[in-house]
């Protein structure tokens, strides 16, 4: 079993919580987002705290996207640098996956509209990827600042991202003529107040965030490899650390105003 963590820390020191999260969780990745703590300094933390085997993989997208490994086998080698993007290659079992790090435009700042047409031209850029480098076993992973509902989110020209398993197995649907692989979206499960857990994964009641709860950090896996999914959870403690407050909302007076979210994918893939 493979264990990703993704968090967007808001531009916080929050490395004791974090590492206090990696040692609770039993971390293999871990991916923080928006951080201004330098990514030596947390490697430093993590390999003292943690687990001296910690490592930072080879990327150039560091600015961004501040990625610790546990295991130099699952490799994470960076394959390819977009602007609000990083597709890093992840060994799972005798299998390369490819896992594509998402920040997308914030919805104080960007309407509607602008962040559908960023989600297609993502969506075209990761089609590029995965023809150069002839492999459809993709994880995206991040602040997607879209909802699971939002169109940009399961369009056909857009990321195509669909709410059960079984709206993929017939792996792909055409549009005009051209054909666009379905992605599985696991977080639509955790939505609302009927699931385990919180609602979403950032409250915001502003202008852009009429729906209180939002679901902006995601998980979508390609239909390739659905089967390999094992689990996607919203995490609220970082070890003994609630990082709600008491409506059950982010605390971002201690924590971040982003919940972090921990994948689990098998290890190993079906060909």
């Amino acid at each position: 079993m493979c264990r990703i963590i993704f968090w967007n820390v808001q531009r916080k020191d929050l490395t004791q919580l974090v590492c206090d999260l990696a040692l609770a969780t039993g971390a293999d990745v871990l991916v923080l987002n928006e951080c201004a703590v330098p990514i030596s300094i947390t490697l430093q933390a993590l390999t003292k705290t943690v687990d001296r085997l910690f490592f930072v993989p080879e990327s150039s997208s560091e600015n961004r996207f501040h990625c610790f490994c546990r295991h130099a086998a699952l490799d994470l080698a960076e394959v390819h640098k977009g602007f609000r993007t990083s597709v890093r290659k992840l060994r799972l079992g005798s299998k390369y996956a490819l896992l594509g790090l998402v920040h997308g435009v914030d919805m104080r700042n960007y309407d509607l509209e602008t962040r559908q047409s960023v989600a297609q031209s993502l969506a075209d850029e990761i089609r590029f990827v995965r023809s150069e480098h002839n492999n459809n076993h993709l994880i995206l992973l991040g602040d997607f600042n879209m909802n699971p509902y939002d169109r940009g989110m399961n369009l056909a020209m857009g990321l195509n991202a669909m709410m059960t398993r079984t709206c993929v197995t017939a792996g792909n649907r055409t549009f005009l003529g051209k054909q666009y692989d379905f992605y599985y979206n696991p977080m639509w499960s955790l939505f609302g107040d009927r699931s385990e857990g919180p609602p979403g994964t950032v409250y915001d009641t502003s202008n852009q965030g009429p729906y209180g709860w939002n679901m902006l950090d995601q998980v979508v896996i390609n239909h390739s490899i659905v089967d390999e999914f094992e689990d996607v959870r919203i995490m609220t403690y970082a070890g003994s650390n609630c990082l709600t407050d008491t409506k059950g909302r982010p605390d971002s007076s201690k924590a971040s105003d982003h919940l972090p979210i921990m994948i689990k994918m098998k290890g190993t893939f079906c060909e």
